[in-house]
């Protein structure tokens, strides 16, 4: 078994679009997902994440830490959360992804964790 990160990348404005029984509804196909991938023995873990807005980003420059607010790259579509899964193959984990309400959005990266 190979352990896959789904990175759910979108634009946070749409959600600030969407009527209180559209993010109902969204939110609902997020809990049958989760729901989906805890009976398939693939979920491992999963976590929604606060807006760009309180990100922080670290780097080392001349010996020195620096901050700076946001994230590192200047992009439309921000990081939102994760799933942590466990499948047999990339394909089960490609399957699952296209299955993440997230996808509809904006989209879902894909990428095998390194165990040691």
């Amino acid at each position: 078994m190979t352990q896959y990160l789904l990175l759910i990348y979108g634009q946070e404005s749409t959600w600030a679009e969407l009527t209180p029984d559209q993010i109902s509804a969204e939110m609902g196909a997020y809990f049958a997902y989760t729901q989906d991938l805890q009976k398939a023995g693939a979920y491992v873990g999963a976590n929604e994440l606060h807006p760009v807005a309180t990100a922080k980003t670290v780097s080392i420059e001349t010996g020195k830490q620096k901050v700076v607010d946001g994230p590192f790259a200047e992009t439309k579509e921000t990081l939102g959360g994760y799933y942590l899964i466990e499948t047999e193959t990339l394909a089960d984990a490609l399957a699952w992804a296209a299955r993440c309400p997230g996808a509809k959005f904006g989209r879902i990266e894909v990428r095998p964790v390194v165990m040691r």
